[in-house]
């Protein structure tokens, strides 16, 4: 009895601290700032769901890797040196953003207006291109097509 005892405290201990590592990630009071004031520099929105929101302000420096802002808006916004890696920008509005050194790494861009948005020296590592098409990896600054094989 001792032991089936110890065995469920162990099994129950062991599952509390796996499923502690995948928590969202973000900052709950970054998300609240970024909602209330339209921007958040320097903040941790890594994983969060930030569809549709509009951004007023700067991103610069934040973590956003993950994080769901498909249809969002963020034009004009400084996000340079953030990392969007991952993120989901879908359908966004980045027009005349300042992405300079972001990471944008295996983030999706399909169908997201980039009129005037500034990418130097952007990450584009295996993004999908708002054509739907993937960069190759390594791309920088602009987005090198992958080749489609025949």
């Amino acid at each position: 009895m001792k032991r089936r005892a110890v065995f469920v405290l162990l099994t129950t201990t062991v599952a509390v601290l796996m499923t502690a590592g995948v928590v969202y990630g973000f900052d709950s009071k970054d998300v609240e700032t970024l909602q209330t004031t339209g921007y958040c520099d320097h903040c941790d929105l890594s994983g969060a769901l930030l569809a549709g929101i509009t951004v007023k302000g700067g991103l610069a420096g934040s973590n956003l890797s993950g994080a769901d802002l498909s249809q969002s808006s963020l034009s004009g916004t400084d996000a340079t040196g953030s990392n969007f890696s991952g993120a989901n920008l879908k359908e966004a509005n980045l027009s005349a953003a300042d992405f300079t050194t972001t990471d944008l790494s295996g983030a999706d861009l399909t169908g997201a207006n980039l009129s005037g948005t500034t990418l130097d020296g952007a990450k584009l590592d295996n993004t999908i291109w708002t054509d739907g098409e993937r960069c190759k990896a390594g791309s920088i600054t602009t987005c090198d097509k992958e080749e489609k094989k025949q």
